[in-house]
């Protein structure tokens, strides 16, 4: 999908005090963050300023605030939601008498989204009306060949194949043959096979599933050939729902190695070759194929550090092959990777994914009969992270609780285990009603004298 280019127009004529012009500000930083596909952040500032926004006697804020809402919800393909706020933008623009890349653009955006809504009609109304209003701007020549493919692709999609050559032939192509006309039907294709295996994920007909992708990776590899962006997802989705579904490694394995063999012949730096390296490496790491998991992490990190994306940092490779010696419950092998993780230099990873996988450290700790470590590894983790783990996550501050006592009761110190699992009780009571009888029995064992 491509996506909405938010040209930032600088008002003239504007007399804006200290508060406009600060609240100005904030919607050009917002506008910025959009156009660097940070719409979490671009969203955040546009919630605490909506109401000055909305409240501001100067229209040139109120467009841009329309037309940064609706561009938001756009890039998450809430197109039903989106069309209010490009209608408000565009009636904004005709009273301020602003006819440049923003206003016909928003025309665009409402025919797109009407398009993705199976609203033919109104789709048709919204493109045809971007051409008519483009007539007179200066850059009709850049704008309306976009426009015209646009249009094209929509009478693909509602069958008629004429109307779209006419489209195309307007586009600036000397052979329309030559143009990816039939994008459209390759998205409906595509479409129709991802709706049929999330149906069969969500029954949990995983084996189905399974098979549905064999067809679909083979429509793409003859439509797109293998480099394209969906043949890469589609393998990538493939090898998680084998190794982590259907627990079938052996056939998973291919998948994601073909993958990251790919990643010295692609332009650029790809999402779904960096998670291939991880489960990779969780893979190797499960079946015991040290040898490969070594070559695999030295490969991995290079790739991830060249990739240099933020859902993927270097050191998160650790945190894959850790946790396929976890589960194998190979405690001493996971130590080896986790702490690499842990300890790592790197920034730690969103949410509490850092925390979860300190805790299993120290899990991995206290039955190798490290109750020393576990319990620094422990105290280290609430100093940094407590407060945060209260708030975003107290099943796992429960959880770190009960382990921490754990490794004050191998020290034989009851009192400080005491104090411990009876903080995870009141979580786990609070939380889910009831406390694990292990939580339970440790409590028991303390108290007694």
């Amino acid at each position: 999908m491509n996506r909405i280019v938010l040209i930032v127009i600088f008002f003239t004529c504007m007399e804006c005090n200290i508060h406009s012009q600060s609240l100005w500000d904030s919607v050009i930083k917002v506008k910025n963050l959009i156009d660097e596909d940070k719409d979490d952040e671009a969203e955040t500032i546009l919630d605490r300023i909506e109401k000055q926004c909305l409240n501001s006697d100067k229209d040139s804020i109120i467009v841009l605030f329309y037309e940064s809402r609706g561009a938001i919800l756009w890039d998450r393909e809430k197109y039903k939601e989106c069309i209010p706020y490009f209608h408000k933008a565009i009636d904004l623009y005709e009273k301020l008498n602003i006819k440049a890349h923003n206003y016909l653009d928003a025309f665009v955006a409402i025919g797109y989204s009407y398009g993705r809504l199976n609203d033919y009609d109104n789709a048709e109304k919204y493109y045809r009306k971007a051409l008519l209003k483009s007539v007179a701007a200066e850059y009709a020549k850049d704008f309306r060949p976009n426009v015209y493919k646009n249009l094209g692709n929509l009478y693909m999609a509602k069958g008629d194949s004429i109307l779209a050559k006419e489209c195309y032939k307007r586009v600036g192509a000397e052979d329309v043959e030559d143009l990816d006309f039939m994008n459209t039907n390759f998205l409906q294709w595509e479409s129709a096979y991802w709706d049929r295996i999330m149906h069969l994920v969500n029954e949990k007909k995983y084996e189905e599933a399974a098979n549905e992708y064999i067809d679909f990776i083979n429509g793409i590899k003859e439509k797109r050939g293998c480099k394209d962006e969906v043949y890469i997802l589609a393998v990538y989705s493939r090898g998680i729902l084998l190794s982590r579904y259907l627990q079938r490694l052996n056939e998973a394995i291919p998948l994601f190695k073909e993958l990251t063999d790919m990643s010295a012949i692609l332009p650029g730096p790809n999402k779904n070759i960096c998670g291939a390296f991880c489960n990779l490496a969780l893979c190797y790491s499960r079946i015991d194929d040290y040898v490969d998991l070594e070559k695999i992490i030295q490969n991995g990190i290079e790739y991830l550090q060249k990739a240099n994306i933020k859902e993927y940092p270097p050191h998160m490779i650790y945190r894959f092959a850790g946790n396929g010696a976890y589960w194998q419950q190979d405690y001493a092998r996971a130590i080896t990777y986790y702490e690499k993780y842990v300890y790592s230099k790197d920034e730690h990873e969103g949410g509490t994914c850092y925390e979860e996988i300190a805790n299993q450290l120290s899990v991995s700790y206290l039955f190798t009969d490290l109750p020393e470590k576990a319990k620094s590894t422990l105290l280290n983790l609430l100093d940094e992270s407590e407060g945060k783990l209260r708030k975003e996550n107290s099943s796992l501050l429960a959880n770190i609780y009960h382990n921490l006592g754990r490794a004050y009761m191998l020290e034989n110190d009851k009192v400080k285990a005491l104090k411990y699992l009876n903080k995870s009780s009141k979580i786990q009571k609070h939380t889910y009603g009831s406390v694990l009888d292990r939580t339970t029995q440790y409590i028991n064992e303390c108290q007694t004298r």
